[in-house]
């Protein structure tokens, strides 16, 4: 079964989303934020935001039918080497709300600069 994962180059895929979150947390920075609440805790992660994106992206064209299908049986066995921080099923899915709007920006960008262009 050929899918769509298969036949695009995940590293390709890394680079574009890492150009894109570079410069997305580039403008971020500069935006005056919210102020925090007291006592809100953030948690770092041990994985970058392109990297929680790019495994993201690459299930919508794996061809599992769960994200924990693709996560446990793909990415932690398989991708380990391209992604050597990778955390637990349980701790990247309470990562995945914080690409879900840089993803969306992401396709934004790309759709509008594809149509322009």
């Amino acid at each position: 079964m050929s899918t769509i994962v298969s036949r695009l180059d995940i590293v390709q895929i890394f680079c574009d989303v890492d150009d894109f979150c570079n410069q997305w947390e580039n403008l971020w920075q500069q935006v005056p934020q919210l102020p925090s609440t007291k006592g809100e805790r953030r948690s770092k992660s041990r994985m970058h935001l392109s990297e929680v994106m790019t495994i993201a992206i690459a299930f919508h064209g794996s061809g599992y039918k769960t994200f924990k299908e693709f996560y446990t049986l793909h990415v932690l066995p398989s991708w380990h080497e391209a992604f050597p921080n990778l955390v637990s099923y349980t701790r990247f899915v309470e990562l995945m709300p914080w690409c879900k709007m840089a993803v969306m920006l992401l396709f934004t960008y790309t759709h509008r600069r594809s149509y322009w262009d």
